[in-house]
């Protein structure tokens, strides 16, 4: 800081000022001289205005500096938040590459169960399609009251299996239920009442025990009639004997427990 001394035209008392830059104050007088700007008629005065404008200028200047670094330590911390948000959607974006990644290759995956899937239904089909066919030549050739237990499930086979558009499982299921019904009867021996037309149109009620699916043999409640049948190749044929009328009553009291349990002889085949 420097100081110096004015003193009034109209008389001998002196103040003192403090100026913190006289040099300003020179140059700004001279400058004023240069332009021919006219000087006041009290110098004092004129220093005075130069003064407190210079202060003006000063306290506007540490205001703007004052309110800069406000403004500034503000922006520097939204800086901060700005930064660390990016930091968080650069990793949320790393993420959801990865998870991208991930979810392609398991789509790739997918994509080839799938095929695999497509592969083996294929073959499924084939092979329902050629099971279906042979089940429909298989209906003629089964004993005549299993034949009549399926029917339901033979009706519902396709009548094209080949161009079925009904669904595997909607195809399988009568399938599987049909060979289930025949392995079961194929493995006991079963007994039917039927009835049967003989000589001169004269229908007679019969008794006949079927062995599985390979052979049958029958006798009439009077026990004058008797036969054996076996499957043929457009469904089962019968051969009437009367020889086997006392064999097949024997068996069949035994079977139904009129007789004590005994070997009985019953042929193969027609004589």
């Amino acid at each position: 800081m420097e100081r110096c001394r004015l003193s009034h035209l109209n008389g001998s008392n002196s103040q003192m000022y403090t100026i913190r830059n006289p040099f300003k104050l020179v140059i700004g007088t001279g400058l004023l001289a240069a332009l021919n700007f006219p000087l006041s008629a009290n110098p004092l005065d004129d220093t005075l205005s130069t003064l407190e404008e210079w202060v003006n200028t000063e306290r506007l200047i540490a205001e703007t500096s004052a309110q800069w670094e406000a403004e500034k330590a503000s922006m520097e911390t939204l800086l901060t938040i700005y930064n660390q948000e990016i930091e968080t959607l650069t990793q949320i974006i790393t993420d959801a590459e990865k998870d991208t990644s991930a979810a392609e290759v398991l789509r790739n995956d997918l994509m080839k169960q799938d095929e695999a899937v497509k592969i083996v239904e294929a073959k499924a089909v084939a092979a329902l399609i050629e099971m279906e066919i042979q089940m429909k030549t298989l209906q003629p050739v089964l004993p005549p009251p299993l034949q009549e237990e399926l029917e339901p499930l033979f009706n519902g086979l396709p009548k094209d299996p080949k161009n079925s558009k009904l669904a595997i499982g909607q195809r399988i299921q009568p399938v599987v239920a049909i060979l289930t019904q025949v392995q079961k009867f194929n493995q006991v021996v079963t007994l039917v009442e039927d009835f049967r037309e003989f000589e001169a149109g004269r229908t007679v009620q019969t008794e006949t025990v079927y062995f599985g699916l390979g052979a049958a043999y029958y006798v009439d409640q009077a026990n004058e009639n008797a036969g054996i049948g076996v499957p043929g190749k457009d469904g089962w044929e019968w051969t009437a004997d009367k020889e086997l009328v006392d064999p097949v009553r024997s068996f069949v009291d035994i079977y139904r427990g009129g007789q004590q349990a005994r070997y009985v002889n019953l042929p193969l085949s027609a004589k």
